[in-house]
């Protein structure tokens, strides 16, 4: 007889094509989750309601930060334990999957909250930080400015424009930037792994290998950073790493992508805005090029995202997006009411009525004249 835990560590140790960060996450999701709630219990003997009970204590599961455990991660472990038992259905070890009946309790996942004067204020005062915050276009020039003397700054500046992905930036190689026709070409990942170190691994997706338009200012900003970059490599001669990486650590070496993450830490700090994170750089990128008015499928492909986005995951963080849309479809509806009210009237041969001047409206009941053309510039 198997025991969950048991059956679960043979599913794992047979699956010799994955990927190595898939298998440390399957691990986790083994070792912290499945095991402490499942792990005792007969795989022969297994019920819905058996495995519905462990994931009631799973999705309770409090992180060493005391904080829930995310609705995503319990949704990736079912599809672990899932996967793991299919096995076991096709080796005739069950019947059938009792994952497949498990229900889950919706949780939305953390949107990107935009750092509005409210929402400073909040957190100076009381320490309240959302989960995932993004800068506004102001916070995003200021820190932009604050790091424009450092070695990196080509990083941050790339980063803050396409939302490239922490392990696709570290991992782009000159090779793959072309600075004449301005694209960059995603390819590849760096990753940390266990007992392995840094290693190249392909894109997160079939949709994450993309090629990327910038535009001439960060085309201007990468020649300046490899000119800095051959110049480094002049000093220190035979020491310097030739990988052909487009941002390095100091001496050539490759850049780890957590030592990246604690630079971008202390950078953020020195700089006075309010924190967000190296990734929310990434959530940052698209909730302005939505604000520039870029299409949401663009901004998918730009992104790499597999799935196709839905259109409150971003747009809903700049709060002035969604005020000079309504701007715009009032000015187009209203702009002309007064010459039209006019015409209607003329035709209908009234006597004695007021004209109404162009370039204003009349409230439904008040009668009060409403302004109704404003002026949006995004």
């Amino acid at each position: 007889m198997w025991t969950v835990t048991a059956w679960l560590q043979h599913w794992l140790d047979g699956r010799s094509r994955l990927r190595a960060r898939t298998r440390v996450s399957y691990q986790e999701h083994i070792d912290r989750f499945l095991a402490p709630h499942l792990g005792e219990a007969v795989l022969e003997e297994l019920t819905p309601a058996r495995v519905q009970r462990a994931f009631e204590g799973i999705a309770a599961h409090i992180t060493p930060r005391g904080q829930q455990v995310a609705g995503a991660t319990v949704q990736r472990v079912r599809a672990t334990l899932r996967a793991a038992l299919n096995t076991a259905v096709r080796e005739r070890l069950l019947p059938s999957n009792p994952a497949n009946a498990l229900r889950l309790e919706g949780r939305q996942s953390a949107r990107p909250v935009v750092w509005t004067e409210q929402a400073v204020a909040d957190w100076r005062n009381g320490g309240v930080r959302p989960l995932v915050a993004v800068w506004t276009v102001e916070q995003t020039r200021s820190f932009l400015d604050h790091v424009c003397g450092d070695r990196l700054y080509a990083l941050f500046h790339l980063a803050v424009m396409t939302g490239l992905r922490r392990g696709e930036i570290v991992g782009l190689r000159w090779a793959d930037v072309d600075l004449e026709r301005g694209t960059v070409r995603v390819v590849r990942q760096l990753q940390a792994h266990r007992g392995a170190g840094l290693v190249e691994v392909a894109p997160k997706s079939t949709a994450s290998r993309r090629t990327l338009m910038v535009d001439h200012t960060t085309a201007a900003v990468l020649r300046r950073h490899r000119w800095h970059q051959q110049k480094e490599a002049e000093e220190h001669g035979r020491v310097w790493d030739r990988g052909g990486y487009v941002f390095t650590a100091a001496g050539g070496g490759v850049l780890a992508p957590e030592r990246l993450s604690r630079l971008f830490r202390k950078l953020n700090t020195s700089s006075g805005l309010p924190p967000v994170r190296l990734h929310d750089l990434r959530h940052g990128a698209a909730t302005l090029a939505l604000a520039a008015g870029v299409e949401l499928k663009v901004v998918q492909a730009m992104l790499g995202h597999a799935s196709v986005l839905t259109a409150d995951t971003y747009s809903s963080v700049l709060p002035q997006v969604a005020r000079e849309a309504a701007e715009r479809s009032a000015s187009l509806v209203l702009r002309d009411a007064g010459r039209v009210r006019r015409q209607v009237r003329g035709r209908a041969g009234q006597r004695g009525s007021v004209p109404v001047p162009p370039g204003t409206h009349r409230g439904p009941t008040t009668g009060t004249a409403r302004l109704s053309h404003v002026q949006v510039r995004l």
